[in-house]
């Protein structure tokens, strides 16, 4: 189980798979380590069903989140410069939204 307070990068997507399911990405960054080695992580939530096409207007950047989620797993992929690319993602158990509110 994943469990890390979070900043949304960039509002939330939903795309739909080619049998009409809804899959929202919600991309989302939390601090690792401490003093000098502190460091920014990103990883990628996926949110199925309608409960992430409900959930995504309020996914925006900059909001802060507590994200709960399972099956996280390291995706690999093939950049433009055919070089490969790594990313964390996981899916979503649950999103506690907090008293913070993006500041556009």
């Amino acid at each position: 189980m994943f469990v890390k307070l979070c900043n949304i990068g960039q509002d939330a997507i939903t795309r739909y798979t080619p049998g009409g399911k809804a899959v929202t990405v919600i991309s989302c960054a939390y601090s690792v380590g401490y003093g000098e080695n502190r460091k920014t992580q990103w990883i990628e939530a996926e949110l199925w069903g309608e409960r992430g096409e409900k959930l995504a207007e309020k996914c925006v950047k900059g909001r802060q989140i507590l994200l709960t989620a399972d099956d996280v797993a390291i995706d690999t992929f093939t950049k433009a410069d055919q070089t490969t690319g790594f990313k964390l993602k996981c899916r979503v158990i649950d999103i506690d939204f907090t008293a913070s509110t993006p500041s556009n």
